[in-house]
This record gives structure tokens, C-alpha cells and sequence, in this order.
């Protein structure tokens, strides 16, 4: 499968996961372990780009992916610890975890001289589905302090997906610094 077939499956899954679950509406425990669960989804990935690319700048970019994420999920922990719980499990957070395994196994097998494009192509598909959802979880979450943080979480993923598209770009350019 390819970076595009990988983002495309990673989207019809999530989509039809939310919509068969719209009824359901989650907790604010279980929205914060989807963004949990998608912040692990993409150090995993970044980690396999870590190992695979040659492209400084897309180290550059995967080192920022790790520390980013790791960072939201550490105020997730700490926030659900306020709480008294942890990040919940759902169905859209199971099927989210699926899917990534499968993404990180499709990435880790795409050769060397595959990869980066098929990389970019994973991130951006992926980051465009976490910002609409983050953007659905901070008009639907019930907690103020949940809000607050995936407010202040929204701006590193849009960046994120920015920085990706930009490389995306330069990648795909022959002649140009990668």
C-alpha cells in the first residue's frame, strides 16, 4: 500500500468509526484518550521516520513530532490524574489504535526510497483529520479544563500540518535542500 492508500484507509476508517459512534456521545475522558491515542499514533510514525529517512530536514521535523506529542500526552495524564481517571478507551479510540498498527507496519516496510513521500503523505492525512477532530471535541467537551487544553494543543497540530505540507513540497523537488 502506498502513503496515499495508507492516509486514505486511515481516513475512511476514522470517519466511519465517528459516524457509527455519533449517536454515543464520549466523555471528555474518552475524547482526551483519542487525542491520546493519535498523539502515540504520531511518534510512532515519526519514530519509524527517525529510522528511515535521510532527509534532515524531515528529522528535524519527526525530533519535533516526538517532543510535541509527548508533551500533549504528558498534560492529557496530568489532567485526567485532576480528574481522578485516566484517558478512557472507546470504540473511535480502539479503531484509531488498529489503524495506526497497521499505518506503522505499511510505513516501516516502504523502502528507503519510498519513504519520505509516503511519510508526508500519512502525516498530512492524518493531521487534517486531528485538527477537525479536536476542532468537534472543543465545541462538545463538558470540562473547561479539557477545553483548555486542547485549545492550546490546536495550534502545535495545525503547525504540524503545515510544517508537512511545506516539506512536502520541498521534498518533491529535486535541487532543493531536504
Amino acid at each position: 500500500m502506498t502513503g496515499k492508500g495508507i492516509a486514505a484507509a486511515f481516513m475512511l476508517l476514522l470517519a466511519v468509526t465517528m459516524r457509527a459512534h455519533a449517536g454515543e456521545p464520549l466523555s471528555d475522558e474518552q475524547m482526551l484518550g483519542v487525542v491520546f491515542v493519535a498523539d502515540q499514533a504520531q511518534i510512532a510514525a515519526a519514530n519509524v521516520a527517525l529510522r528511515k529517512t535521510r532527509s534532515s530536514s524531515l528529522q528535524v521535523f519527526a525530533k519535533r513530532i516526538v517532543s510535541e506529542h509527548a508533551q500533549v500526552n504528558q498534560e492529557i495524564v496530568t489532567l485526567t490524574q485532576r480528574f481522578g481517571t485516566q484517558p478512557q478507551r472507546s470504540p473511535t479510540s480502539d479503531a484509531l489504535t488498529q489503524q495506526s498498527n497497521d499505518d506503522i507496519a505499511e510505513l516501516d516496510q516502504t523502502s528507503t526510497y519510498d519513504f519520505d513521500e509516503a511519510y508526508l503523505e500519512h502525516e498530512i492525512a492524518f493531521l487534517q483529520k486531528l485538527v477537525h477532530t479536536v476542532d468537534d471535541y472543543i465545541s462538545t467537551t463538558r470540562s473547561a479544563q479539557a477545553r483548555t487544553l486542547l485549545i492550546r494543543s490546536r495550534p502545535s497540530f495545525i503547525f504540524h500540518l503545515d510544517q508537512a505540507q511545506r516539506l512536502q513540497i520541498t521534498i518533491g523537488s529535486p535541487g532543493l535542500i531536504r
